[in-house]
């Protein structure tokens, strides 16, 4: 009867009326702490996702480097003692130069350069080097030049996004990323110079050959 009429113990609250606060508590304070504790696991999530995502752009430009070389490989050796030898002889110095970069910036990232991707590519590379080329005059070398030319100018967009990232050394082997993309730029002005004279000399010979 007392319990009944003391207006205190009316306004306490009961077992039963405390039991979902005291679950919304816990439930709260468990979402909190599992949070808490997963962010890092999320950050280095994506920092994983990043890094993997930098060694498989840098194997694409590695598999892309495999099949300049086989191609100018192949121009260097069927144009030996002239003027076309010694420009595909002097690029496949230069691209070897510029792949080993590549492999060091993989090292470096502690991964190496194999990947399906890239014994695809290796393995088409052969079968193109068989087909490219010509002679100056012939269709095929300038196809081929253009190729080599949108290669190179994939490679100095390359060197351009490396300089944006500070996740790599801004120095490899000595050389810095604008010096390579200015190495690139001479690359890419040399087979254009190349190419836009054999594109007089390719379609005016086919204008003859139609007369």
């Amino acid at each position: 009867m007392d319990q009944a009429l003391d207006p205190v113990g009316s306004l306490k609250p009961r077992g039963s009326a405390l039991a979902p606060l005291v679950v919304l508590g816990a439930l709260a304070v468990t979402a909190g702490v599992t949070a808490y504790l997963a962010w890092p696991t999320r950050r280095s999530s994506a920092s994983t996702r990043t890094r993997q995502a930098l060694i498989a752009y840098l194997r694409d430009h590695l598999s892309g480097a495999d099949v300049a070389l086989r191609v100018v490989h192949r121009l260097g050796s069927t144009h030996q003692g002239t003027e076309d030898g010694t420009l595909f002889r002097r690029l496949s110095k230069e691209l070897e130069e510029d792949r080993a970069v590549v492999r060091m910036l993989l090292t470096q990232l502690g991964a190496s350069g194999r990947s399906i991707k890239r014994a695809a590519g290796y393995a088409s590379g052969a079968v193109l080097s068989v087909t490219v080329g010509g002679e100056p005059g012939d269709l095929s070398l300038l196809r081929t030049l253009e190729a080599l030319a949108i290669g190179v100018q994939g490679k100095r967009c390359m060197w351009r996004a490396l300089q944006n990232l500070r996740t790599v050394p801004s120095t490899v082997d000595g050389m810095n990323f604008v010096e390579l993309e200015a190495k690139a730029v001479r690359q890419w002005e040399a087979i254009e110079e190349r190419r836009r004279a054999l594109v007089v000399q390719t379609f005016s010979m086919a204008a003859l050959r139609a007369e």
